[in-house]
């Protein structure tokens, strides 16, 4: 046998060897010990609109050069998009790319744009593993070890930066499948940095996603660091969507004299829209430092007074299904819990969404939130 046969013999060998494992299916990659899906396979809840899945952002399309250039910015990121699915693999691997450099002073890159796991357990959602990002593409196993057994996962993704692609990956032969769907309509928060996830440590614990997991309900993540103002155009965009309830969380980013007159026409606007779906008003949170920052402390005063008389106008106007929560026992009573005074650590945050989830669960008994 000559030299050029032997070497045409031993490429087809080879050929033969590297394709024995087969076809892998589309949104699936195989490496030596682990299995990769596309995120996009199970389904990307928090989402508002639906063609936003592929990719991975809060605002869809047309809403550029409607709202501001930094709320548009900011819809980039990936506040409050998770992923469910079901598995029986013993470890779980996520690899993203996130799109910018982005690093805040005050707030740990694990929740900036990081990822977060977490998996069903009798007693409810509880944390697994957070996925700690190195750079722009990031790979890590998040969990391994764990008993055989098929269970059910929540992946959060990134509150502070965009992300590109994500790809989940389990045990060759292990199963992996959607989770079934939410039974109720989401519920939407629309805010400031506080409601997109400052300062949390994990993507799972800004107060949005905490409340899902404490209700089982769905929630879309609209927290605009510094812009959410009760824009009108804002308002026109949650109009088109349909949840079960609108949560509207915007003072921290308001000046005193805004706020009645922004959340007179915001609210019109959603009712003339959503005459049926209920809404809830919050007001300012009690920063930490309020009790010895007069000045503050006046601030704050002003902007809930005048939530409060927009409520009782609207009120007066035979607005229905229109609710209020005052910032009593909103946040920690004796101001621990913060980064700056203002900014929730995840200890402000469970205060916060704990609070938040009986005001729900009183709307939900009148409503029947469905």
């Amino acid at each position: 046998m000559n030299r050029s046969i032997k070497f045409g013999f031993l490429l087809a060998l080879l050929c033969m060897v590297y394709t024995a494992g087969g076809a892998t299916a589309p949104g699936q990659e195989k490496t030596a010990a682990t299995q990769w899906h596309a995120a996009q396979q199970f389904g990307v809840r928090g989402l508002g609109w639906e063609e936003l899945a592929q990719t991975f952002t809060r605002l869809p399309a047309k809403a550029q050069g409607v709202v501001s250039e930094e709320v548009w910015r900011l819809g980039q990121n990936s506040a409050g998009l998770h992923v469910r699915f079901v598995s029986n693999s013993k470890s779980i691997k996520v690899k993203w790319s996130v799109r910018g450099n982005v690093s805040l002073n005050h707030m740990a890159a694990t929740a900036v744009k990081g990822v977060d796991l977490y998996a069903r357990s009798p007693q409810g959602w509880q944390w697994v593993g957070v996925g700690k990002p190195s750079g722009k593409k990031n790979e890590a196993e998040v969990v391994t070890n764990m008993a055989p057994g098929e269970r059910e996962f929540l992946l959060y993704l990134p509150l502070y930066d965009g992300v590109d692609s994500v790809a989940i990956g389990v045990e060759n032969g292990a199963s992996i499948s959607a989770a079934a769907p939410y039974e109720k309509k989401p519920i939407v928060f629309y805010g400031t940095s506080i409601t997109q996830g400052a300062c949390a440590t994990r993507a799972g614990m800004a107060y949005p996603s905490i409340i899902g997991r404490c209700l089982n309900r769905e929630t879309i993540n609209l927290g605009f660091s510094g812009n959410g103002k009760m824009d009108p155009a804002m308002a026109n965009l949650l109009a088109e969507l349909d949840p079960t309830l609108y949560v509207l969380d915007c003072l921290p980013n308001m000046k005193p004299e805004e706020v009645q007159p922004r959340t007179l026409e915001v609210v019109r606007l959603l009712k003339a829209k959503r005459p049926d779906t209920p809404i809830l008003l919050v007001e300012n949170i009690t920063y930490a430092h309020v009790w010895i920052d007069q000045r503050v402390a006046d601030v704050v005063q002003k902007k809930n007074q005048a939530l409060r008389k927009a409520y009782e106008q609207l009120a007066a106007e035979g607005v229905k299904k229109l609710y209020y929560r005052n910032t009593k026992d909103l946040v920690n009573p004796n101001g621990e819990g913060t980064v700056d005074g203002i900014h929730l650590t995840d200890l402000g945050f469970t205060h916060l969404a704990n609070a938040l989830v009986k005001e729900i669960k009183t709307i939900d008994k009148k409503n029947k939130l469905k």
